[in-house]
C-alpha cells in the first residue's frame, strides 16, 4: 500500500492526467488555470476550497506545488478582492522559501489580466502574464482562505 500511494500522490503532483491540458487532475478543480508564452502553466487546484494547490510548471513535469499538502492552504494562502464599478481585482498570495507569490486576476472595462507576480527580494519582481484563456475563478475561494488585511486591495479592511 505504502508504494502505491506514494505513486498516487506522485501522480496528483506532477498533474499527470490533466484535464484540458492544465495542471489540475480530473478530480480537481482549476480555480485558476493559464498557460504562458513558454507554454508552462499556472494553475490553482483543488479538491475542494480549503484544500487547494498552487502549481507551475507543464503537465508531468511540475516545477513548483505549494503547499506541499492541500490541506494546509488556509493557513498558508490569503485571498484578497477589490471591487468597484467594472473593476474586480483578485490576488492568491503566499510566501515559499522567502519568495513573495502573488497570483494575479484583474478585470478591468471588460479587458482580463492575469498570471503570477514573484518577488524574491526588494527590487526583484518578475511578472509572469498569461498568454491565452483564463479558467477558472479565485473569488470560489473567498471565506476558505483568509483576506490579507496588509494587501493594499483589502483597503485594510478585511471582512
Amino acid at each position: 500500500m505504502r508504494g502505491r500511494g506514494a505513486a498516487l500522490l506522485l501522480l496528483m503532483v506532477t498533474g499527470t492526467g490533466a484535464a484540458g491540458g492544465g495542471l489540475c487532475t480530473a478530480s480537481e478543480t482549476p480555480f485558476f488555470s493559464c498557460q504562458i508564452a513558454s507554454k508552462k502553466w499556472i494553475g490553482v487546484c483543488g479538491a475542494s476550497t480549503d484544500a487547494v494547490q498552487y502549481r507551475f510548471g507543464r503537465p508531468g513535469r511540475i516545477e513548483l506545488a505549494f503547499p506541499a499538502d492541500p490541506a494546509n492552504a488556509p493557513s498558508t494562502m490569503y485571498l484578497t478582492n477589490y471591487a468597484r464599478h467594472q473593476v474586480d481585482r483578485v490576488e492568491l498570495t503566499f510566501t515559499n522559501e522567502g519568495v513573495d507569490y502573488a497570483v494575479f486576476d484583474y478585470v478591468e472595462n471588460g479587458k482580463r489580466n492575469a498570471g503570477v507576480r514573484v518577488t524574491a527580494a526588494p527590487g526583484r519582481e518578475v511578472q509572469i502574464a498569461c498568454a491565452g484563456r483564463v479558467a477558472g475563478e479565485l473569488t470560489e475561494l473567498r471565506g476558505a482562505l483568509r483576506c490579507d488585511p496588509d494587501n493594499a486591495l483589502s483597503l485594510g479592511q478585511c471582512r
